[in-house]
């Protein structure tokens, strides 16, 4: 069968569902990526004198 020409599958579908499972891992992945930044931030912050 011929794809779709929108960007996203109904939502309802399987196909819907998993792509917005994986959008909401990405976004979970992003923010655990700059939550570890910005701690590993701050205790280099902490620990290095001025």
């Amino acid at each position: 069968p011929v794809p779709p020409d929108r960007g996203w599958p109904p939502a309802l579908t399987p196909a819907g569902v998993a792509a917005i499972v994986a959008a909401a891992g990405t976004t979970v992945s992003a923010l655990s990526a700059l939550n570890a930044a910005v701690a590993l931030f701050l205790v280099l912050e902490a620990a290095t004198p001025l």
